[in-house]
């Protein structure tokens, strides 16, 4: 009972953090479940998949409500395509997961690749913040060639898939950081990336495990995964809430971009440590 209380509980801090500027906050959950749940192998992938599919819906259907009608047109014309480039990405994803990327050593190597580039990204925008001039008034993708973002997408999806994180995680800061897109703009498409990814990988790492195809175990521990996802239902539902008072504020949007920077940093720092 105290391992589900603590997973409720990390559950909601992390989509509390991440929901906000446009992720579930699954990536954060990773090294709690490694170090403190127990949870091991693939599984730990398919048991943030699980997170995700329960904590994201909400947090999804409350952002686009709250978003300002034309951002959120230039959202739903891309939804999608990004819905449909993750299925594929979140399958392949899951069976790199069970295969190549069995071994313990090899997954926090692409676990560090993750979030350490993250983590410095988050932490340099926090910094320099978001110039005005940047906020592009029309579609960012050049007038409706989803090429590039279908590419980032399927690459989000398919990283996604392997880690349990969702296309979200990486495509929010890829949105952000490249196409000029302010965070209020960029988390819904991302959530839905984050979505497409975790219901489609959940279900092929199910398959995987039942099949008994690659390293065992693959599917979730249901219970943990439950757990978690029903503390980031609350967290993701608080978190939206607040979304758009705070990051009507630059140095709101900034102190949490900041956080979520460092917390990215120093685990990734950690594991290149015990490597």
């Amino acid at each position: 009972m105290g391992e589900l209380m603590l997973a409720v509980i990390a559950g909601f801090v992390v989509a509390l953090l991440g929901t906000a500027v446009g992720v579930s906050g699954a990536v954060f959950l990773l090294p709690v479940e490694l170090s403190v749940l127990g949870v091991s192998g693939p599984a730990v992938s398919s048991t943030n998949l699980l997170f995700n599919v329960i904590s994201t819906p909400a947090a999804l259907r409350r952002l686009r409500v709250k978003t300002e009608p034309s951002s959120r047109r230039l959202g739903t014309d891309h939804v999608g395509v990004v819905a449909a480039v993750c299925v594929p990405a979140a399958v392949l994803g899951a069976y790199m997961r069970v295969s190549v990327l069995a071994d313990p050593s090899r997954f926090r190597l692409l676990l560090v690749a993750v979030l350490l580039p993250l983590g410095v990204n988050l932490l340099m925008r926090s910094v320099r913040g978001t110039s005005k001039t940047r906020m592009p008034v029309r579609d960012p993708m050049g007038g409706g060639r989803v090429r590039p973002l279908a590419g980032l997408a399927f690459i989000g999806g398919c990283i996604g898939g392997v880690l349990g994180i969702g296309g979200g995680s990486l495509l929010a800061p890829a949105l952000v950081g490249l196409a000029g897109w302010p965070v209020r703009r960029a988390a819904p498409l991302a959530l839905t990336a984050t979505l497409s990814t975790s219901v489609t990988g959940l279900l092929a790492y199910t398959l995987l495990d039942a099949a008994d195809i690659g390293a065992a175990p693959a599917a979730p521990f249901w219970g943990i995964g439950l757990a978690l996802g029903l503390g980031g239902l609350g967290g993701a539902s608080v978190a939206s809430a607040l979304q758009h008072r705070l990051l009507q504020h630059r140095l709101g949007e900034r102190l949490l971009t900041a956080l979520l920077g460092a917390i990215a940093t120093v685990t990734a720092i950690s594991y290149l440590l015990r490597a």
